[in-house]
Parts: C-alpha cells; structure tokens; sequence
C-alpha cells in the first residue's frame, strides 16, 4: 500500500532557497554583538544616499549633469553601472556576513573594493536606481505624449509618495534593525539575480573558451597587490619552467616570481600576468582573486554569503 501511495504521488525534489533566504540564513549566522554595529552603519550609508539624491533633486545643475552622464551611457555600460550599484549593498553587508571575502582582494577592507562606485558615477548610480524605482507603466503611458519624460518631477513625485507612506514613516528612521538592513538584504539579493541575467544573457563580456571557459580577469587591483617571493626551484605550473631560486623581483625579468592570494601558490610574473588576465583563478587549486567584471565578482562573493549561510 505504501509503495503504490508513493508510486502515485512522486516526491518533489527540496526547491533551492531563494537570493532573499540565502542572505537571511546568513545574518542568522552573524554573532548577535555584532548586528547593532552593523545596523547602525547601514543606516548610516543609507542617510548619506537619501541627502545625496535629495541634494541631487534640489539642485537642477547637478541633476542635469548626471543625467546628462547617464544618457550618454551606452547600454551596457548602463548595466554594468546598475551591477555595481546592487554590489554596493553585498559589499556592506559582507564584513559581518564573511570578514575574509570582504579582505580577499589585497587587505585593504571593503571601503578601497575596486568596484564601490565614487564620485560622479555614484551620482548616475543613485540616478538610475530612483528612476528603476520611480518607473511604472501607468507613469510611462501617461507621459507617451510627450516626446521627454521629466524624470526630476517623476523621481520627485515617487520619493514624496514612498517618505509618506505608512512603510516610510515607520521604517524610514531606522527605528529598528531590521529596518536598517531591510533595503540592502533586499538589494543584495536582487545583485545576485542581476548577475544571473546578465550572465545567461551574454553581456557579462565573458567568453566562453574551448578549454573549460574563462572566468573573467582578475581585478587589475588585486594585481598590482601581488607581492613578489623567491623561487623555490620548483617548476612554475603554468609554463613548466623551474623558479629559480634567485629573488622575484618584478624587475627580475623572465625569472620573476609572485604568489598569488589567498593561497600563495608561486608563478612567474610574465606567466601570472597573462594567466589572470583571462581568468581570476589560481592554476593548481582554483582558489578565487577578486574578479574584475562586476557580475564574475558578485557570483564570487555570493559564494562566500553561501558558505556563511550553510554555517561554514
């Protein structure tokens, strides 16, 4: 009897959690002393993003020069600006969710991640993201007749309506943790659903090759930090040829030596160079640099928030 009930109805395979899960598993995994400071920046970063774009609305000169920027962006480069702009929000929450991924990439901290954006493209960033927020197809067939959408009124209507809102007067102040970790988990998960459409639709501008595919360059950053390291007379992976034993110097010419981060395998410079500039894997153990494509670097780190999640 029991076998036919399970010849009827055929178990179903555990759905994969989702990107919005996957983050909360991790904050779960966070050491409780640490959530409040964490909170608190969050909040912090966010008041400074909500002062940059009012300043932005309230002084027409600078609007129109980012928008100008903006427009001037072909649409790739769109994309890849909307990629860094949601990577922002990972890269925030990762000191507490994996203090070593936050670090990988040359010890600097995430505040130097070569990917946070600066001044002015966080100013079209900020642009960008309140016009995705502020875009509605009733919006869009109401202003069909005009052949220019005001995107200042537009952006200005949806910022007063969403600051008015009951959410808005009652999260908008950080009263609570939670509200200050809302919006980054939320667009931390939607980065790592952006880099999968990305992906699968080919704008990453990462070919696949015959052997295996490439993974994208490695973060020119992460790079120029290698350090050099003696030769320790053992044959280089890459090119088959012993590592003198002589100093890796840079200037060493053919016998220069470097290690790789994080897990110090040693190659010849002019070999590594060439190496990381197709793939940001180490050649013996794959270990992972940082990437220097946005959406190679966001499926990077969002294996660390993985890992962190399955409470490794």
């Amino acid at each position: 009897m029991e076998a036919s009930h399970s010849h009827g109805h055929q178990s179903q395979p555990p759905s994969a959690p989702s990107s919005s899960e996957t983050l909360m598993a991790a904050l779960l995994n966070v050491p409780a002393s640490q959530l409040p400071s964490l909170a608190r920046a969050l909040a912090a970063d966010s008041r400074r993003l909500r002062c940059r774009l009012a300043f932005l609305l309230l002084s027409p000169p600078h609007f129109a020069r980012a928008l100008a920027r903006l427009r001037s962006m072909p649409l790739h480069a769109k994309a890849a600006l909307l990629g860094r702009a949601l990577l922002r929000s990972l890269l925030l929450l990762l000191p507490a969710l994996c203090p070593a991924a936050a670090d990988a990439h040359g010890g600097g901290g995430w505040r130097h991640h070569h990917l946070l954006l600066r001044q002015p493209e966080l100013d079209a960033a900020l642009l960008l993201l309140a016009m995705c927020d502020a875009y509605s197809p009733a919006a869009a067939s109401a202003s069909s007749a005009s052949p220019v959408v005001d995107w200042r009124a537009v952006i200005v209507d949806d910022v007063v309506s969403t600051t008015l809102s009951v959410s808005g007067l009652g999260l908008g102040g950080g009263a609570t943790p939670w509200a200050a970790l809302a919006p980054h988990v939320d667009a931390a998960a939607k980065c790592r659903r952006f880099a999968d459409v990305v992906a699968s639709s080919g704008a990453a501008g990462v070919a696949a090759e015959k052997d295996g595919g490439a993974s994208g360059a490695a973060a020119h950053a992460a790079v120029l930090a290698l350090p050099d390291a003696p030769g320790d007379g053992s044959p280089c992976a890459i090119c088959r040829e012993v590592m003198t034993l002589a100093s890796g110097l840079r200037g060493a010419g053919a016998g220069g030596v470097c290690a790789l981060r994080p897990c110090g395998h040693r190659f010849h410079w002019r070999c590594a160079l060439r190496w990381l500039a197709r793939r940001n894997t180490c050649p013996c153990c794959r270990a992972e640099l940082p990437a220097q494509d946005a959406a190679v670097e966001t499926r990077r780190l969002w294996r660390a928030v993985e890992k962190v999640a399955r409470g490794g």
